[in-house]
């Protein structure tokens, strides 16, 4: 059994996973998984940590320690998974990313333009487009603030893309599944902006090229030391090339994930879905602590207290 556990409002990235047959998953949140005294005997995920406040991380990261005492597999150690800002910055300094990203306190001097505002937590789309010059920056943010966006949430992020052909820009993507790094498919757009992209846009030597990440997942290697600086141990890189070399925008530790979507007019792209969806399959069941889904025994949970207990004591709780 696999307990991907998630904020209430975003049960919906791993529902149909309860549904595939293949697979043994169940989506909780956490409130659902906090309250309950009786953990189950299972590998649990945590997600969506960027988007909990500070004090329910403490609450998660304590909850992760008693299940690793209890002897349970827990991916995602909530003390540990960077957000937005701590990844950003990290790959900056180690040299993996040209770009930078900046709290609005901090930026002494003028960054690399352009730039836009992002709001640290949110997976949409950024609060600007892009900016070229201090007046443009400073407009943004009081517009932004007064749209209500919480001026301490705010990030100022370089520009860093560039287009795979003449104005059509690409977002590569690798997942991490515990052990396993996969190759996903590419999302295209018409806008430096590549969300979820545009169905078809792409020549079809790019689904080939695409078909070519999956099946050799040639970008794993290069995406684990990333993971290693978030502290993730499940979810979805989305990164770029510019001039050659992986930038990296995100890693979504809750990622939607549609092993069966509707089908793409493109062949190559059906193809690059299915084996997808089949290596992924595969890395879920070698994450699967067993069939197995009762309750923890009463040692296992008298152990599970003690370590919460020790935490809690170290935290000034006890």
């Amino acid at each position: 059994m696999i307990l991907i556990v998630t904020t209430k409002e975003h049960r919906y990235t791993h529902a149909a996973l309860e549904r595939e047959p293949a697979l043994r998953v169940r989506v909780m949140s956490y409130d659902e998984m906090l309250v309950r005294s009786r953990p189950y005997r299972a590998t649990y995920v945590f997600t969506d940590l960027d988007r909990l406040p500070a004090w329910r991380v403490h609450k998660a990261a304590i909850r992760y320690r008693e299940l690793r005492a209890a002897g349970l597999r827990v991916l995602n150690d909530p003390a540990r998974v960077a957000g937005r800002f701590g990844l950003l910055r990290g790959l900056h300094r180690s040299g993996f990313n040209n770009f930078n990203a900046f709290r609005l306190d901090e930026l002494a001097g003028p960054p690399q333009w352009p730039v836009f505002l992002r709001m640290e937590g949110d997976h949409k789309a950024p609060v600007s487009g892009l900016l070229h010059n201090q007046d443009e920056l400073e407009r943004a943010i009081a517009e932004s603030v007064e749209q209500g966006v919480p001026r301490g949430a705010l990030l100022i992020i370089e520009y860093a893309a560039e287009p795979v052909r003449p104005g059509l820009y690409r977002r590569l993507s690798v997942f991490r599944v515990g052990e396993r790094l996969l190759g996903y498919t590419c999302a295209h757009d018409d806008n430096w902006l590549v969300k979820y992209g545009q169905p078809g846009i792409a020549p079809a030597e790019l689904y080939d090229e695409e078909h070519r990440f999956v099946a050799t997942e040639v970008f794993g290697p290069a995406m684990l030391p990333v993971f290693e600086l978030a502290g993730i141990e499940y979810g979805r890189v989305d990164f770029g090339l510019v001039g050659g070399r992986p930038q990296v925008y995100e890693i979504n530790s809750n990622p939607h994930v549609q092993l069966r979507p509707k089908a793409s007019p493109v062949e190559m792209r059906n193809r690059s879905t299915a084996l997808f969806a089949e290596r992924y399959i595969e890395a879920m069941a070698a994450i699967d602590s067993g069939r197995q889904s009762a309750p923890m025994s009463l040692k296992a949970r008298s152990a599970a207290w003690r370590a919460g207990r020790a935490v809690r004591r170290l935290a000034g709780r006890s």
